[in-house]
């Protein structure tokens, strides 16, 4: 988790080394790794305009058809191979140029500088569109007409037209659209018109981030100030002070908030919103394929609660219009997310799009040594300093650029490394650049996007943060650090560059792991790869159980009405939350038997807290640990407390904008690191582990009982687990070398959780066939659960980050238990493992099925079979062959056994 093995000491050395670090990957394992990989390789770039087009310059031929050795012949490899210092070849000789490129140049000018090694092995060209224009709507008021003026419209794009008259006519919509095709418009213009015509109508607006809503209100407030008709709009979220809050309830016509917000301070006390709800026109629901998953689920519940109260409280039935992008089933997930019958689909995208150059990168191989010379093995050079040196480029030859990087170290290290890049080869551009990532303070975040919009900044590395679609101006290429993890992911990234007809440029770099390699080896396999489905689940008992809670807090609950807005399961539900004293008949009025009010428990109603303040709706974590700089007792950061002590510890070396800090103190009990700016020949690692403890003693890892449904038969059991982090030391590693200085023991509180797992037991007999095999026991575990993990999503209504799985450390040989195991990675569950163990019967099938009949022919597979597109150890340690013996050792263990009981019931 954000920790570091090793790391270059400098973009010069340019030495292979290992990242390790946590992402939101299911694996859990020890100490979370993965391959850095740096400069790259080339491909044919010319003025052929096709759609697609792979490197075939330099002995390059298309990636399907290369030799046996990953991108290139035998011989080619040892070219790429400094046989002096058995070193990648330095990237120093990058261009000291800083004369202006637009993206397609800068193709060219990196196959022919600093991708001149072969980096560059695929060029996916996408071309240009024409945008489709349509008049403005002739029943549009003079004051819009005037408004949209001001800001430079003077007619549609066709999907924003059509948006526009489906919406003012009372009809939901969804619009479906590609990134930066001018969505808000779509929502704008109907709510403003439906504002300025009606004195009382009011609107909703609900964006997943604080970001997006600051983006937002500055759209608006650029069309409201011409517009004749003065209408109050505010943002009423986390930030909002206190001393505001009244104000905005009395006045404000359009409110900004987020699910939260909805959540915890709108619904609950939806008597100070009277006003705002009971002339409630429109909900705007934007960047709708980010409710999914865990928060998906909660965020349909509210949805839910939001329309019974505007409905049967205040009489309001406010129109729906949804925006969304890079989703395989918008039309489906929106009216699952908001209880709708009917939506019309919007996805006739009319906007101009720029001819968009995606290259894929793969860092140059070299020779590293080995015990002997003849155990010397190609690896490949760090792909960390190789998105250095292209972000490097971008910054000196004037692309606005954005670097995403999966973590926030990897964000810290790839500004480090460029800035000292820029220090040498055009060092009046050192400060054009820095890091936008969680973790900074609000007020540091709202600077770096007013620099980056109004173009001070030439470039930032961010986390995923800048993956929604907040407008930061004009950007011409985007960076990509390794696979995101989802294809919707890498073209969301991808999107934020080429605005209306610009050109664009991606640069998708990739790590030494298998899976990014195999998008390396295999193009296709990425650009013709579907974006994923968004799913979402309104009936997740537990997730219902709670919010059904804060309804009835809200509004007492009544089967015969209710159940229109929650679905079939509601009188089971309610069943429950009143055997847990949660909700009791109301005992007066006409409909007093089937009405029931919110009781329970006793320190909420004595406190007057509502029941929402205790449902997490995103798992957040509210401890944190503060970084102080103890120069200038400056917060830095804060870290959420799962996260810190992977970067924060006495000893530690934290990096914070790319500068180095040595922690001097750690005070446990007021959750604050004290550092100073330090010059520093070394870096630290922790030495860490996470177990997954199933609860309930040595009866875990025994079939006790067994799971006897409709279904298959399954000894699978599902229990309560704790999950365990602990630190127990670091090493201080030196940077010159990469080799160990020393070790130093740490003393800190381990982070644990207490969540569900469900598992099934691996016969010891199965173990015994796969080592007699001479095949890994370890991988093949994990690559059945990979396999497993990848299937889930085909029986249940989850998301990859809903559910994860057990994977050791390569790097650690502690055992684990001899079983696979899937736990739901939200503290205290929300139910996936119980909903598992009815379909584990199937859930084993399903994958021996899916690995078997895999073409794939290496032994670390692929994508389609064992490969996870978000494991946090990067698919090392895995074990195709061992995989499907395992699958089908326990299947026919399962089989056998109510075999034998059935025989035996009947004997």
């Amino acid at each position: 988790m954000d920790d570091l093995s090793a790391m270059p000491s400098s973009p010069q050395s340019d030495i292979a080394s290992k990242y390790f670090y946590s992402s939101s990957g299911p694996c859990s394992g020890t100490g979370r790794s993965a391959e850095d990989t740096p400069p790259c390789q080339s491909s044919s770039f010319g003025s052929s305009r096709k759609r697609k087009k792979a490197c075939e310059e330099n002995g390059n031929g298309s990636p399907e058809t290369l030799p046996s050795g990953e991108n290139g012949t035998a011989e080619k490899q040892k070219r790429n191979m400094s046989k002096k210092s058995g070193v990648a070849k330095s990237a120093a000789t990058a261009c000291h140029g800083t004369h202006p490129l637009e993206p397609a140049e800068m193709a060219e000018h990196l196959k022919q500088g600093l991708g001149k090694e072969g980096q560059i092995v695929h060029i996916q060209e996408i071309p240009s569109r024409e945008a489709s224009f349509t008049e403005l709507p002739c029943h549009l008021s003079g004051a819009m007409r005037e408004a949209l003026a001001s800001i430079g419209i003077s007619r549609l794009y066709s999907h924003q037209s059509q948006a526009i008259e489906s919406s003012i006519s009372g009809r939901h919509i969804v619009v479906a659209t590609s990134t930066s095709s001018g969505k808000s418009l779509c929502y704008n213009i109907p709510v403003l018109e439906s504002l300025s015509q009606d004195l009382m109508a009011c609107a909703l607006y609900i964006f997943p981030t604080k970001a997006l809503a600051q983006d937002q209100l500055r759209t608006l407030l650029e069309m409201k100030n011409v517009f004749h008709i003065d209408i109050d709009v505010k943002i009423y979220d986390g930030d909002t002070p206190r001393e505001d809050r009244l104000w905005i309830r009395n006045n404000a016509r359009l409110l900004i908030t987020n699910p939260d917000m909805l959540h915890v301070s709108i619904l609950p006390y939806h008597g100070q919103f009277q006003r705002i709800l009971s002339n409630l026109r429109y909900i705007v629901i934007d960047e709708a394929h980010s409710y999914k998953g865990a928060f998906g689920c909660h965020t349909a519940l509210i949805i839910r609660r939001l329309k019974r109260i505007c409905s049967d409280v205040y009489g309001s039935h406010p129109t729906f219009i949804f925006c969304t992008a890079t989703s395989a089933n918008p039309c489906e997930h929106v009216m699952e997310l908001a209880n709708l019958d009917e939506v019309e689909l919007i996805q006739n995208d009319g906007s101009p799009c720029g001819s968009k150059y995606f290259l894929l990168w793969n860092p140059p191989l070299y020779m590293a040594d080995g015990s002997s010379k003849a155990s010397s093995v190609p690896r490949r050079s760090s792909s960390i300093v190789e998105v250095s040196y292209l972000f490097a480029e971008m910054v000196q030859h004037g692309l606005r650029c954005i670097a995403f990087c999966k973590t926030r170290k990897l964000c810290e290290l790839v500004l480090a490394y460029t800035r000292e890049i820029l220090q040498e080869s055009a060092k009046g551009l050192v400060d054009s650049i820095c890091v936008y990532r969680a973790g900074y303070i609000a007020e540091d975040r709202r600077k770096i996007e007013a620099d980056l919009f109004g173009g001070k900044l030439r470039g930032v590395a961010a986390t995923n943060a800048l993956e929604l679609g907040i407008d930061v101006g004009h950007i011409d290429a985007t960076l990509h650090l390794g696979f995101p993890g989802s294809i919707a992911s890498l073209w969301q990234q991808a999107g934020r560059s080429g605005r209306r007809a610009k050109e664009s440029l991606a640069i998708y770099v990739a790590f030494e792991g298998p899976l990014d390699q195999y998008f390396m080896k295999f193009p296709h396999k990425l650009f013709d790869k579907p974006i994923e489905h968004c799913h979402v689940d309104s009936r997740n008992l537990k997730v219902l159980g709670q919010q059904l809670a804060c309804a009835a807090y809200e509004h007492p609950l009544c089967l015969k009405y209710d159940e229109h807005y929650f679905g079939s399961s509601l009188d089971s539900a309610m069943t429950t939350l009143k055997d847990k004293g949660y909700i009791i008949n109301n005992p007066s009025g006409a409909l007093s038997s089937s009405m029931w009010n919110y009781i329970g428990p006793e320190h909420f109603v004595f406190l007057q807290r509502s029941p929402s303040q205790a449902v997490s709706i995103r798992a957040i974590e509210h401890d944190k640990y503060k970084v102080i700089d103890k120069l200038n007792n400056r917060l830095l950061e804060e870290i959420e407390e799962s996260k810190a002590f992977f970067q924060v510890y006495e000893g530690a070396v934290y990096m914070h904008q790319g500068v180095n800090y040595l922690v001097e103190e750690l005070d446990l009990s007021s959750m604050t690191a004290f550092c100073r700016k330090a010059d520093l020949k070394y870096y630290t690692k922790t030495r860490d582990y996470t177990d997954i403890n199933v609860l309930g003693g040595e009866f875990a890892y025994l079939p006790t009982s067994t799971c006897k449904t409709n279904r298959v038969k399954t000894t699978t059991q599902a229990n309560d687990c704790a999950v365990t982090t602990k630190w127990f030391g670091f090493y201080r590693i030196l940077k010159s070398s990469n080799k160990i200085s020393d070790s130093v023991e740490l003393n800190l509180p381990p982070y644990s959780y207490v969540s569900q797992a469900v598992w099934v037991r691996i016969p010891h007999s199965v173990k015994i066939t796969v080592e007699e095999r001479k095949l890994q026991f370890r991988g093949g575990s994990h690559a059945a659960s990979h396999a497993l993990l990848n299937i889930v999503p085909l029986h249940m209504m989850c998301s990859a980050s809903d559910l994860g799985t057990e994977c050791a450390n390569p790097h650690e040989t502690r055992g684990i238990p001899d079983r696979i195991l899937l736990y739901d990675k939200h503290p205290g569950g929300i139910g996936m493992a119980s909903q598992a163990q009815m379909l584990f019967g199937e859930l084993l099938l399903a994958p021996f099925e899916l690995v078997s009949t895999c073409s794939c022919t290496g032994a670390v597979g692929c994508p389609n079979c064992i490969q996870s597109l978000t494991c946090s150890e990067y698919n090392e340690v895995l074990d195709k062959e061992a995989a499907i013996l395992i699958l089908k050792g326990v299947i026919d263990y399962e089989r056998a056994y109510f075999e034998a009981e059935d025989a035996f019931q009947q004997s």
